[in-house]
């Protein structure tokens, strides 16, 4: 399938004359819900000043791309990855164990980010009150129990798919390819604020939305403000707003 290809026709299908299948937005959480960033700040904090990176984004660029997705699928822990991507940007193995003995009580923050929004999951909640199925996919090796007081956001979602239980990170084809055999007859939108989830998205033959001023230019479609799915999802859900 080339990029893009099929989901043209398939918004015709769900604009049209009625929705010939559900509605379904999949959400990546990470700087979504919550700040994922927030543990790679601390931690480039942590490093010290004297970098050639600008910025924590710059000093995790390769991290992002090249380590992280073998986390997510499962396949080492994280930790264990950090520790050899820090010794490949020059740190010496002694600076790495410091860090880790100050980032081992952190550990949960360092991995998935900050404090979730809850001005997001009220939105989300609007949202579903028009039939629309709302999933998570998110890239975690952690488990998402029903109602955990830990993961609350999780209650804004019909479903939480973690990368660890597809066996893929989120910016590989075939988390989407295993995601529509999972979710069935279905109108598919990725709302995401990664540029690669969006784009492997798209080559499945999905819709992707971004929201908010700085969007991935990957994505179909965008919006300004979270505010604004709220008359999005309205027009193209399952049950028509009065």
């Amino acid at each position: 399938m080339e990029d893009g290809e099929g989901y043209a026709d398939e918004w015709i299908v769900s604009t049209g004359a009625g929705l010939a299948s559900r509605l379904t937005i999949v959400v990546d959480p990470k700087n979504t819900l919550f700040d994922a960033t927030v543990g790679q700040r601390w931690l480039f904090q942590l490093i010290g000043a004297d970098r050639p990176e600008a910025d924590f984004s710059e000093f995790f660029a390769v991290w992002s791309a090249d380590f992280a997705p073998a986390i997510w699928r499962g396949e080492r822990p994280y930790w264990d990855a950090m520790k050899e991507y820090l010794c490949s940007k020059g740190l010496s193995g002694g600076h790495v164990d410091e860090l880790w003995r100050a980032a081992s009580p952190k550990f949960p923050e360092l991995e998935y980010g900050g404090k979730y929004s809850p001005d997001v999951l009220h939105i989300l909640e609007r949202i579903s009150s028009y039939d629309v199925q709302l999933i998570a996919l998110w890239e975690t090796v952690q488990t998402v129990a029903p109602h955990s007081c830990e993961h609350a956001w999780a209650k804004a979602f019909d479903q939480v798919i973690t990368t660890r239980e597809l066996g893929c990170d989120a910016g590989a084809i075939a988390a989407y390819q295993r995601l529509r055999g999972q979710i069935g007859d279905s109108v598919c939108v990725l709302q995401s604020a990664d540029a690669r989830c969006l784009a492997a998205a798209a080559k499945t033959g999905w819709l992707t939305l971004a929201i908010g001023r700085k969007v991935p230019a990957a994505a179909s479609e965008s919006l300004p403000t979270w505010a604004d799915l709220i008359s999005w999802a309205a027009l193209r859900g399952n049950r028509q707003s009065a």
